[in-house]
């Protein structure tokens, strides 16, 4: 239901597709297309990949394969994790694949590619995708500290590309809940333009129409109707809600479908200055997650896939548990996991992926009344157990903070933003933030001892005002906030890629600002411009209960 706005769902359930290659993207392509809900209906994943067994190389920089799977038939192993995301994925081993079938190309390094739709390859610090044919390749690049990272990039993009390929995006009004879209041009003097007065993303029909005795019927009787687009002053397309059908009677709704859009060729790096030196190994760091959601889980587990010396991680959220409405795009969790508080479950999926990392969680909500006390500057005072028990939270997430090496910001709303913003410039440690709407995702790295603008440079100082939570439970009018798989993928990759990027010593090469549209197939990323010395320390110090200044 939470991707339902973006795509045409039966579609993607309908899809063949076969997926041919083994590197290092394929694994993360398949979680994309299983979590997409891919293939669960007449569609198949065709896997075309060698008989081979499974070898450390497989298991190395991914987290759907599993130690178990080791020495095991390499197809029947990635079929039986596909599996575990969704049982409804319908996916096996097919080395003759139906002509006409889709194909997207995984090729590892010296693996016969052949012909493709789609390809996608991992390089030492760039990330391409394009067309078929599959292009010849070069020398293969090594792995190193950042594979891992542009691997989850490559595989959200080709799955994004799979869905624009299939023309499975919508382009009308989205329909999403109990609303039928039924394209009703509706004219009335005004309706238009007291539609957009609102500032409603969904108004309802009947709070902007001014003359009182304005119905409309459906089957004679009135009916609630929904503004899906002003298309001027006088005109808006409406939708109805949903009505039961007779008995006995079957209706098909088709939301408006995008025709396929061929794959725009698209080469993405973290950098933005050439000369960065990637190691083999991420050093040993130290970074505190806040948000373990979609952007948080996806960025959490590359972080946890990546070789390093050490890896000290320490996971906040403020959610009580899990709930099925999270399992359509936060990659750390299964239907088994509903009901379980989500940080501490979080933190032991990524011990599987990782047994040697330094792993906590904290379940605890970060704002600008535990700031203070997070920077050792205050104390929260008070007897009720309660309050000791968020006390004791607080200052053992203040001493994360405080020893951390960088800060990967995945929260839910702008003030949380404001507030590790705050943090990490007092401790003058970097902050990778990350944001998604949709298809639409930015990623802002601020870095205080590179000059990098703060998260007020880049958004304003609206920021700090606005605690208003852009959750997955929140609902647009009756509609879910729209969120899709391919952009948690992608956006959480850009986030490890970059603060790896920082963490081993490129800073001066990092481009500070990442743009993604999926509908356009477009990642982009800037160096962007430094910070004001003169006006940026104001920004810390805002007062958070004033008004605006007009």
């Amino acid at each position: 239901m939470r991707q339902q706005g973006l795509v045409v769902q039966d579609v993607l359930a309908d899809a063949e597709i076969a997926v041919t290659g083994t590197g290092p993207a394929v694994t993360y392509l398949l979680q994309c297309l299983a979590m997409l809900g891919t293939a669960t209906r007449h569609g198949r994943l065709h896997l075309r990949v060698t008989d081979r067994k499974a070898t450390h190389d497989d298991l190395a920089g991914q987290f759907l394969l599993r130690p178990e799977d080791l020495d095991e038939p390499l197809g029947a192993a990635l079929v039986r994790r596909v599996g575990d995301i969704d049982p409804a994925v319908n996916i096996s081993v097919d080395h003759a694949v139906p002509p006409g079938v889709l194909t997207v190309a995984v090729p590892a390094a010296g693996e016969p590619s052949g012909n493709a739709d789609i390809w996608g390859r991992v390089g030492a610090s760039t990330v391409e995708i394009g067309p078929g044919p599959v292009p010849a390749a070069g020398e293969p690049a090594p792995a190193n500290a950042l594979t891992p990272a542009l691997a989850c990039v490559c595989g959200g993009l080709l799955a994004q590309a799979v869905l624009n390929r299939l023309g499975a995006l919508i382009t009308g009004p989205a329909v999403l809940s109990g609303w039928i879209e039924e394209r009703l041009w509706l004219r009335h003097p005004g309706i238009g333009r007291d539609a957009r007065a609102t500032r409603l993303e969904a108004p309802v029909l009947s709070g902007v129409l001014a003359a009182p005795d304005f119905r409309i019927l459906h089957d004679g009787e009135p009916v609630e109707t929904r503004i899906t687009t002003v298309v001027d002053d006088d005109n808006v397309v409406v939708s109805l809600p949903r009505r039961p059908a007779p008995a006995g009677t079957a209706t098909t709704v088709r939301p408006i479908r995008r025709i396929g859009a061929p794959v725009r060729p698209l080469t993405w790096t973290p950098f933005a200055a050439s000369g960065a030196a990637v190691p083999d190994r991420m050093p040993a760091s130290r970074v505190v997650m806040c948000g373990a959601g979609a952007l948080g889980g996806w960025a959490g587990a590359v972080l946890a896939a990546t070789p390093a010396d050490g890896l000290d991680l320490c996971v906040v959220d403020m959610d009580g548990e899990v709930e099925r409405h999270n399992l359509n795009r936060q990659v750390l969790y299964t239907g088994a996991d509903i009901g379980r508080p989500k940080a501490h479950r979080a933190v032991e999926r990524l011990a599987e992926i990782n047994p040697s990392a330094e792993l906590r969680g904290i379940q605890t909500v970060i704002d600008v009344h535990s700031r203070d006390q997070l920077l050792g500057d205050e104390v929260m005072l008070g007897d009720d157990p309660a309050v000791a028990a968020q006390r004791a939270r607080i200052d053992e997430l203040g001493a994360a903070l405080r020893a951390a090496d960088a800060v990967l910001s995945c929260p839910d709303n702008q003030r949380t933003r404001w507030v590790l913003n705050h943090l990490t410039e007092r401790l003058g440690i970097p902050l990778v933030n990350g944001a998604v709407d949709g298809f639409v995702g930015r990623v802002h790295v601020c870095d205080p001892g590179d000059s990098g603008r703060c998260l007020v440079c880049w958004l304003g100082r609206a920021v700090a005002r606005d605690p208003k939570r852009q959750s997955c439970t929140d609902t647009t009018g009756p509609a879910p906030v729209p969120s899709i798989v391919t952009s948690a993928a992608i956006v959480g990759g850009v986030q490890a890629a970059t603060l790896i990027a920082e963490l081993t010593g490129n800073a001066a090469a990092v481009a500070r600002f990442h743009a993604f549209d999926g509908a356009e197939g477009d990642l982009t990323g800037y160096r962007a411009a430094g910070r004001d010395a003169a006006e940026c320390p104001a920004h810390l110090f805002l007062d958070t209960t004033a008004e605006e200044p007009r």
